[in-house]
């Protein structure tokens, strides 16, 4: 069998025309006015498909992409050790990155679609398999190119995606969010590496080197190590972070389980923030108070690496085995939506904004007779109430005469942040409390527990979280709510937990939804 892979493959780099190829390769790396124009057109496709988070649109912009004629021509420089060819592949890669950039910034300064879509996240956190796959994707792009297979192209574009991560780079660089244009210029520049490195391989294969193969072949290792190396390391250290999310989460799954083990528990949602260094668990109980808090945050101290903070936040229901983050008791009363991933009736007036709403929905409902649009939120949706809020006011303005209602998904509510020392409910607070109050009344939640804290420094009365309580009471009443207080002064380890957590968490009012069926 090897004897025939080893002729197959002689038999091919004698069919191959080099010169052929290599003016072939030349040509469609050239820096021309088509080039520029096709670059301009696939970076304005690919920035309105991540807004509108549309992977069709998505992969238009990889098959018009004309990035992939200059990266191999760059590495068939890098084969033929010809400067001349690097610099000018170069020249025209800068060239249509910088265009694509602009456009990018521009479509995004002037769009009113400004929140990150997971389908610009997803493109922000590159890891070695990203590599590994960019290094088949360069194979099989440099065999298509020297065998002259151009359908291969268009699934290595597609493999590769290098204009969507430079369009993420653009709107990351337009909404000043630095954190999504550095993971997205990795993906791009782990892309592009490996890709002509990998086409540098095949080209020395099939002999583009000439007589200096051996000469070359010392050359192109040295490159190859000085660019994948650094590379490497951050994509290596991103995939071992995944691998150790992945199991914290699964510990943490296991141990809440089994230290509430006396009752039901589903865990509904957990999520790592990198940023505060905080790990959030959802979870549905048929009740919890201080006694489980305590024993959890116990269990699960030694499991948490240093420097991580837990918070759990419950959801108090009766049944949780049949609690689902998408249905769970705070939209199982939402009026107006329909089953999870489903439509309801659709009105043409409205059709194009559920087809085109920019955050992902689990389900819509559209009634022309009674004009109301209500879009319940997934799950995966970052968005803060305040922007829904925002955008609900926007799609009321492009719709007059219709009612419309964005249900938030199902999260634990900001907690309102006083501050120190006071109990006063001033113009942040007053914010706060009204983007809690909508997010409430989207889920038709009317039972609510209220939970003041105060910190442990000494400014304020020691009835302070009493006080605090009783102030976010007055204001979720007055909008129809029946809420339930309580205070937790001090909780136990305060002092730890306050140098920990930061003292923000214990200068706050919680608010949680109780479902009225509980016990």
């Amino acid at each position: 069998m090897f004897k025939t892979i080893r002729e197959w493959l002689q038999l091919q780099v004698a069919m191959s025309d080099r010169a052929e190829v290599s003016e072939s390769i030349d040509s469609e790396g050239e820096l021309r006015g088509s080039y520029l124009f096709m670059c301009t057109m696939a970076s304005g496709i690919a920035t309105i498909g991540l807004l509108c988070n549309s992977v069709s649109v998505i992969i238009g912009a990889m098959l018009v992409s004309p990035l992939m004629g200059p990266i191999v021509r760059l590495g068939l420089g890098i084969a033929t050790l010809d400067l001349n060819r690097v610099f000018r592949s170069l020249g025209t890669l800068l060239a249509g990155m910088g265009l694509a950039l602009v456009v990018a910034i521009l479509i995004v300064w002037l769009s009113p679609l400004r929140t990150p879509t997971p389908e610009i996240l997803a493109r922000t956190t590159p890891n070695l398999f990203d590599m590994i796959a960019a290094t088949l994707s360069g194979l099989a792009g440099g065999y298509a190119m020297i065998r002259n297979r151009g359908g291969t192209i268009v699934g290595v574009a597609i493999a590769t995606a290098l204009m969507p991560p430079m369009a993420t780079v653009g709107f990351g660089i337009a909404v000043a969010q630095w954190g999504i244009s550095k993971g997205a210029l990795l993906l791009f520049t782990t892309n592009l590496a490996t890709i002509a490195l990998s086409t540098t391989l095949m080209c020395t294969w099939y002999g583009f080197s000439g007589r200096a193969t051996r000469h070359a072949v010392a050359w192109q290792i040295v490159v190859g190590f000085a660019v994948l190396l650094p590379l490497g390391w951050p994509l290596a250290h991103a995939l071992g972070d995944i691998a150790q999310q992945t199991r914290l989460l699964g510990t943490v799954r296991n141990t809440l389980t089994g230290t509430l083990s006396n009752q039901s528990v589903r865990v509904l949602d957990m999520q790592i923030d990198d940023s505060r260094k905080v790990l959030d668990v959802t979870f549905a109980a048929q009740h919890y108070g201080m006694d489980e808090d305590t024993a959890l945050h116990q269990a699960l101290k030694s499991a948490l690496p240093s420097g991580l903070t837990l918070r759990l936040n419950p959801v108090i229901t009766s049944d949780p085995t049949q609690t689902e983050l998408g249905r769970s008791a705070l939209s199982a009363n939402i009026p107006g939506t329909s089953t999870p991933g489903t439509v309801t009736t659709l009105d043409d007036e409205t059709s194009d904004v559920i087809k085109h709403f920019p955050l992902p929905l689990l389900s819509s409902g559209s009634n022309a007779q009674t004009k109301t649009l209500t879009l319940m939120l997934a799950p995966t949706s970052v968005a803060s109430s305040a922007t829904l809020r925002q955008m609900e006011d926007q799609l009321r303005t492009s719709l007059p005469g219709w009612t419309i209602q964005i249900v938030p998904p199902p999260r634990p509510l900001p907690p309102v942040l006083f501050e120190r020392g006071s109990a006063q409910i001033g113009p942040a607070q007053h914010a706060a409390l009204e983007n809690a109050i909508w997010a409430l009344q989207r889920w038709g939640v009317h039972d609510v527990a209220v939970e003041g804290r105060a910190s442990t420094d000494g400014h304020g009365p020691a009835d302070l979280a009493e006080q605090r309580a009783a102030q976010v009471r007055q204001s979720l009443e007055a909008a129809g709510l029946h809420v339930v207080t309580g205070a937790s002064y001090p909780l136990p380890d305060q002092q730890r937990r306050e140098a920990e957590e930061g003292v923000d968490p214990f200068r706050s009012v919680f608010v949680y939804v109780v479902d009225p069926g509980a016990d």
